[in-house]
């Protein structure tokens, strides 16, 4: 059993530290590929072109449980799921790692400083909306995996936090508040801190 959370272990060791890289490039040529900014405009203006045919209304709707102050009602509901079968650490890990990712996402911002697509008060890259999402609800599917035991409710759960969690990040791009480029560093970003808590979490219960 040790050696099986080992080789566990290291294969969420090898994906933080892909999700790390990626992050990681994709910072660099934004910040030093001045042409990045027309090709990432073109996909977008493309994207949004085969969404025009269907109500924006539903994207406005989606997004918005996207931001930080919405995120606060699904970590509550989690959180005392998990407390009321007494993971206690797991229940703060999952907090702490949704909170550091939006701390995260807002130094990244800061630091690179990418202008919208269209006016907004706020910095583009990478996408918080995104990024937060993938974190708190990659998290939830890793718990899923790991304690429902139900076949229907593992499958049910899996399919629609990943349905969601791609519904939030495509609605980004579909209102046209990031590039696509943000988009994707937010999920990896996100990615790489639901990995980050699979470790801490499986280090901590040794």
């Amino acid at each position: 059993m040790a050696k099986h959370k080992e080789v566990g272990i290291a294969l969420n060791l090898n994906y933080l530290i892909v999700s790390v890289v990626v992050l990681a490039v994709l910072t660099l040529m934004v910040l030093y590929m001045p042409g990045l900014t027309e090709f990432d405009a073109n996909v977008l203006h493309s994207f949004r072109l085969a969404l025009s045919p269907y109500p924006v209304s539903f994207a406005q709707f989606v997004t918005e449980f996207g931001r930080s102050y919405q995120m606060f009602w699904p970590q509550l509901a989690a959180g005392s799921v998990l407390v009321s079968h007494k993971h206690y650490m797991k229940t703060f890990l999952l907090i702490f790692f949704t909170q550091a990712t939006y701390a995260v996402t807002i130094f990244i911002k800061n630091f690179v400083c990418r202008e919208r697509p269209t006016a907004y008060p706020e910095f583009s890259f990478p996408s918080g909306h995104t990024s937060t999402t993938m974190c708190f609800y990659g998290i939830l599917i890793y718990l899923v995996l790991t304690y429902v035991k139900s076949d229907f409710w593992r499958y049910f759960l899996i399919i629609l936090f990943s349905l969601w969690i791609l519904l939030v990040a495509v609605t980004r791009l579909w209102l046209g508040v990031h590039y696509p480029v943000d988009v994707i560093a937010g999920a990896f970003l996100g990615f790489g801190m639901v990995n980050l808590f699979i470790i801490t979490s499986k280090l901590l219960s040794r």
